[in-house]
C-alpha cells in the first residue's frame, strides 16, 4: 500500500503544472492556449531583528491569474522550513518562527498554486543579534545536507523544490566542522515528550541509513511534517545541532 501511495505522489508531483491544449478559430487555424498560470511573487512583511529564542510572525500574500488556491512554503533560512495549507488567491497567511542561533538569516517565501505551478521566491533579511566569544563552541558548525531542498526517490534526488519530500529510503548526509568527533541522529518521540536517538556515528563523513520502519506508536517516521534533527559533539562535548522537517513517505 505504502508503495501505491508512494508512486502516486511521486507521478503528481512531476506532472507539468503548466499545460497546453490546441484550439481552432473559425478560419480552421490552430494555436496554443495556456490552461495554468503561476502565481504572482509574493510579499512577505514582518520582524526584521530581533532575539533569538523568541517567537516573530511573518505575513506573504500573492494572487493568482486564474483564480486558483494557493499554498505558501518559508524557508526560514536556518535549515527549518514550513508549509502551509491551501488558501484562496489573495487571502493573506501568516507563519511564526524562533531562530535558536544569532545569526543573520534570508527568509525565502513561495507560492505553489493547486495545479502545481509555482512563483517566483520573496525574500526578507532578518537579523538576530551578534555576539562574540572565546568559546571553543563558538567553532563548531553542524548541517544536513541531505535529504534538503528536493524531492527524493529511493535516495536519488529527483527535483529541486523549497523543502523536503522522501519516499523510500534515503541516506542522510551531513557536514560538521573538522573538530566534530561525534554526530547523533534523532526523531521526534511520538507522545510529544522528545526526541530519540536512532543512530550515532563517530567517524567523519558522518551518514545514517534511513531504512527502518519504526513502530508509529513510539517515534514519527512518516506524513508531514516529520522532524529530524543532528546533535554534534567535539572531543569535550561542546555541543552543535540542526534540525529539518519534511514530509516522508
Amino acid at each position: 500500500m505504502k508503495k501505491a501511495i508512494a508512486i502516486f505522489v511521486l507521478a503528481a508531483l512531476l506532472i507539468p503544472s503548466v499545460m497546453a491544449i490546441n484550439v481552432s478559430d473559425r478560419d480552421g487555424n490552430f494555436g496554443s492556449t495556456n490552461l495554468n498560470n503561476p502565481p504572482e511573487k509574493p510579499t512577505i512583511s514582518g520582524p526584521t531583528s530581533g532575539e533569538t529564542g523568541t517567537s516573530y510572525t511573518y505575513t506573504a500574500v500573492t494572487t493568482d491569474p486564474d483564480g486558483d488556491r494557493v499554498f505558501y512554503c518559508f524557508d526560514w533560512g536556518d535549515g527549518d522550513e514550513f508549509c502551509t495549507n491551501l488558501y484562496n488567491s489573495g487571502e493573506q497567511v501568516t507563519a511564526s518562527h524562533t531562530w535558536d542561533s544569532d545569526g543573520d538569516y534570508t527568509v525565502t517565501v513561495k507560492a505553489t498554486d493547486e495545479n502545481g505551478a509555482e512563483s517566483e521566491p520573496a525574500t526578507l533579511k532578518v537579523s538576530m543579534p551578534l555576539t562574540y566569544s572565546c568559546n571553543p563552541a563558538d567553532d563548531l558548525s553542524i548541517r544536513i545536507t541531505k535529504p534538503r531542498n528536493g524531492i527524493y526517490f529511493h535516495d536519488i534526488k529527483i527535483l529541486p523544490i523549497i523543502g523536503q519530500i522522501v519516499i523510500g529510503d534515503v541516506t542522510v548526509e551531513v557536514k560538521a566542522s573538522d573538530s566534530i568527533q561525534r554526530v547523533d541522529f534523532l526523531l521526534q518521540m511520538t507522545c510529544g515528550c522528545g526526541r530519540e536517538i536512532v543512530h550515532t556515528d563517530t567517524s567523519a563523513p558522518f551518514t545514517w541509513d534511513w531504512n527502518v520502519d519504526y513502530d508509529d506508536e513510539e517515534l514519527i517516521d512518516e506524513g508531514r511534517g516529520v522532524p529530524l534533527t543532528v546533535r554534534a559533539y567535539d572531543g569535550e562535548w561542546n555541543e552543535v545541532k540542526d534540525s529539518i522537517r519534511m514530509i516522508k513517505l
